[in-house]
């Protein structure tokens, strides 16, 4: 019996960010500021022990969303893998409210209680995409991010092509 995308995405298990990959892969995108806080080589924010990571990799300047980043939130489980993550993109200069320097985001902090409104429900549960820049409120399907990895794949083309993101419809 073939499984549905739902049930793949149930038992999908997540590995950690291998930040040595990453910073090969993506090291074209990155970028340091002398103004970012916590500045430590090419990360902007670095924390990471065994049961979680918080990282922040500035990223070049974009035309349109100025000096951005993306931020890296994961905690893991007894076994080593993701339990949950985090990944947004978002304007860290100048620094600005949680909801006014959001760009993009992508998490699996489950929203599934009962009272939950309908509005924050969705299909890959507790997969999400915060999909419109300014407003972290509106939630939807997220698919195909759950790695950091995958969250570099997404904004790479409008960082390298200096592309406005408007939000996914």
């Amino acid at each position: 019996m073939t499984q549905s995308k739902i049930e793949q995405l149930a038992l999908k298990k997540l590995l950690p960010a291998n930040l040595f990959n990453i910073t090969a892969q993506f090291g074209h995108l990155l970028e340091t500021y002398p103004n970012v806080p916590g500045n430590s080589g090419i990360y902007g924010n670095y924390k990471r022990n065994t049961n979680k990571l918080d990282v922040l990799f500035p990223l070049k300047e974009h035309p349109v969303h100025g000096i951005t980043g993306l931020h890296a939130l994961e905690s893991y489980d007894d076994a080593g893998y993701v339990r949950r993550y985090t990944y947004s993109w978002k304007i860290i200069i100048p620094k600005m409210g949680i909801s006014l320097h959001h760009i993009s985001a992508w998490g699996n902090d489950p929203h599934d209680l009962p009272d939950t409104p309908e509005e924050f429900k969705v299909i890959t549960e507790p997969h999400h995409h915060h999909h419109i820049p300014g407003n972290r409120r509106h939630r939807k399907e997220n698919w195909d991010v759950h790695t950091l990895e995958e969250a570099f794949n997404y904004v790479e083309p409008y960082i390298v092509n200096g592309i406005e993101y408007i939000g996914d419809n």
